[in-house]
């Protein structure tokens, strides 16, 4: 399957992580709590689709997002890595967020993180927003597998 692009609607450095990421990072993580992030998290094996791992690694998502008031707007489970376009509420709840999140995963999956997480700051919430929806849902491969949360309460 040929990797997708989602190139074009994003700020100059606006992207961090990943495989951009070579040793030690002599930048800040660009976060935005005002707009929509893709989040990238890839694993070094196939493991997050297996059925009771894609149960696991759905609940977890949906639990820590809740957990730390982050909004999900469309997330992907790929087998290998994890799309989603979230929103934080605050820059600082970025870090025990995404600890978490990545840590209770490869606990509980036994699966390891290829790389740091990857993010993109979208750059708004009119066409750029609808082209990485779309770019998430082209990342689902079953229908029943596209998740729409809504916006933690409390």
């Amino acid at each position: 399957m040929k990797q997708l692009q989602f190139v074009g609607f994003e700020k100059p450095g606006a992207s961090f992580g990943g495989e951009l990421l070579k040793g030690n990072p002599k930048s800040k993580r660009p976060l935005d709590s005002k707009l929509p992030i893709h989040l990238v998290l890839r694993s070094s094996t196939n493991k997050l689709r297996l059925s009771k791992n894609f149960v696991i690694t759905n609940n977890l998502v949906m639990q820590i997002s809740k957990k730390y008031r982050v909004r999900i707007f469309k997330f992907a489970n790929v087998g290998n890595h994890l799309h989603l376009l979230i929103k934080i509420p605050r820059r600082h709840g970025w870090a025990p967020f995404i600890r978490e999140l990545t840590g209770r995963i490869a606990q509980l999956t036994k699966t390891k993180w290829k790389h740091r997480p990857f993010t993109r700051v979208v750059a708004g919430w009119g066409k750029a927003f609808k082209i990485a929806v779309r770019y998430v849902r082209a990342n689902i491969q079953v229908q029943s597998e596209d998740v729409f949360f809504r916006k933690p309460e409390g």
